[in-house]
């Protein structure tokens, strides 16, 4: 004798639905002009300079615009302080950043990376 387990569609209309997938915000910079100088280096000053710094022991000098906007161009600064997959997540020693610091910083990239 075989027995045959089936759903009926009153077992199928218990089931739970599956939560919906969130949907990632849409940044808006628009009115936003930050610059390197007044916005942007202050933070990497006080969250990544202790390692990114002209030493070049830890991949990038965050102190200086041009290297900054290297990484930021490879992808890698957005990725490492978004805790990315495929990405270190930095800072790595003291708190991820504030989500204003990294909205800031991916306005400055978006908006041509301004000294």
């Amino acid at each position: 004798i075989t027995f045959v387990a089936c759903k009926t569609s009153k077992q199928a209309a218990t089931t739970p639905a599956k939560p919906a997938e969130s949907v990632p915000k849409t940044l808006d910079c628009s009115n936003k002009n930050y610059t390197y100088a007044a916005d942007i280096k202050p933070i990497l000053e006080s969250k990544c300079s202790k390692c990114h710094n002209a030493n070049n022991k830890a991949d990038f000098n965050s102190l200086n615009l041009e290297s900054t906007k290297k990484i930021a161009q490879e992808g890698k600064l957005l990725g490492t302080i978004k805790h990315q997959k495929g990405y270190p997540g930095m800072p790595k020693y003291s708190a991820a950043l504030p989500q204003e610091s990294i909205d800031k910083i991916e306005c400055w990239i978006n908006g041509g990376m301004k000294e």
